[in-house]
């Protein structure tokens, strides 16, 4: 025990005496704490800068371009009359979307027929267009709607009959988990999963690359400092770091450390593994930088489970980020119970298990040799 408990300390002296290890894995993690969420702050794209392009110029033109700039996603920052000076400002970045109100749109809608519109946006930037195109089309419906009525009305038709016709189904929207609708609260805590097992598998590699093999007590000491050092972590960036930044949560702390706890087992014990199979530093921080964005984008966060060939996503299951980032987004978003968690619990256990015993047999065969 005594020896442990040496062991156990000098893994943290370990850690806070080198400058590498200290700023992979504890320095880096406040640090993308600071710089992560930055971007995303906004939440949702609000006042996004358009150039409307009136060729009717009449009342109903108008009323569009007014219903257009009152909504929360465009911001209607010129009105010009071809589309030549509406693509100078489009190209000059004084806007990012351009509406274009042919001639004769009035007139249209007063002879009964459709009378169409165009909306054009900067796909480059998929977060901006899809609001431009959005507040387009929700102002496009609403004054829809409204002609209709009016017809309807005018034709003798009373005015329960005439919204029934219009909208015989009532739609009623409520965002779950994720009441800003906002890419912040989305993509924050998922990442983060992803980072500390990223940095904890770095610092691993940092610290434990060319280093003889330990045995009993100090090969178990090392690794239990390392989870208890995350442990802290995980605290810090799943429980404080989504009150600093406004993001949701609703889940309890202690079915986290349910999952938290399996997670950083079998992190730690993949660490061994990479490092026994490649025994330079180097060559484990290229490994685990290459392998870092592959990892986001099999997670499910960027792209869902099941648009992924599933011999891709079995491979993926192999990393303890995939099956943790689900587990603690559903714990501390959607408030699941240690119940709904117990099945990515006992994948992480059964990692745990599978990279421990393969970090043991990688090392007796070099010891062998």
């Amino acid at each position: 025990m005594k020896l442990f408990l040496l062991r156990y300390v000098g893994a943290f002296a370990s850690i806070f005496s080198s400058w590498s290890a200290f700023s992979t894995m504890v320095l880096a993690t406040f640090l993308y704490a600071a710089l992560y969420p930055q971007p995303y702050l906004g939440e949702v794209v609000r006042k996004a800068p358009i150039v409307a392009v009136d060729q009717d110029g009449s009342t109903s033109s108008r009323a569009l371009l007014r219903r257009i700039a009152n909504t929360d996603g465009v911001h209607i920052a010129a009105t010009v009359h071809d589309m030549h000076a509406a693509k100078d400002l489009f190209y000059k970045r004084e806007a990012y979307g351009i509406v274009i109100i042919p001639p004769q749109f009035e007139q249209t809608l007063l002879d009964g027929h459709p009378s169409p519109i165009a909306a054009y946006g900067d796909a480059s930037y998929f977060i901006i267009y899809s609001a431009i195109v959005s507040a387009v089309r929700d102002a496009v419906s609403t004054m829809g709607t409204e002609v209709q009525f009016a017809r309807l009305t005018a034709a003798g038709t009373d005015a329960n009959s005439a919204t029934s016709l219009i909208s015989p189904i009532n739609i009623t929207s409520v965002t779950l988990f994720n009441p800003e609708g906002g890419y912040n609260s989305y993509v924050v805590p998922a990442a983060f999963v992803l980072i500390l097992q990223q940095t904890l598998l770095m610092g691993i590699g940092i610290l434990q690359s060319g280093r003889r093999n330990r045995r009993g007590a100090e090969m178990l000491a090392e690794p239990v400092a390392y989870i208890t050092l995350y442990l802290v972590l995980i605290f810090f960036s799943q429980e404080m770091l989504p009150r600093l930044y406004h993001i949701p949560k609703i889940g309890e702390t202690h079915t986290l450390f349910l999952v938290a706890l399996p997670f950083l087992t079998a992190t730690c014990a993949l660490g061994y593994v990479i490092t026994r199979l490649i025994p330079w530093r180097e060559g484990i921080l290229f490994f685990l930088v290459v392998l870092g964005m592959p990892l986001f984008f099999l997670s499910g966060v960027s792209w869902p489970f099941e648009e992924i060939p599933p011999v891709i996503h079995a491979l993926s299951l192999l990393f303890p980020s995939t099956t943790a980032i689900t587990a603690i987004v559903q714990v501390n978003q959607m408030g699941a119970d240690y119940q709904d968690v117990l099945p990515t619990v006992y994948t992480l256990l059964g990692l745990t298990v599978f990279y421990s015993l393969l970090s043991v047999g990688i090392g007796a065969l070099k010891r062998r040799q």
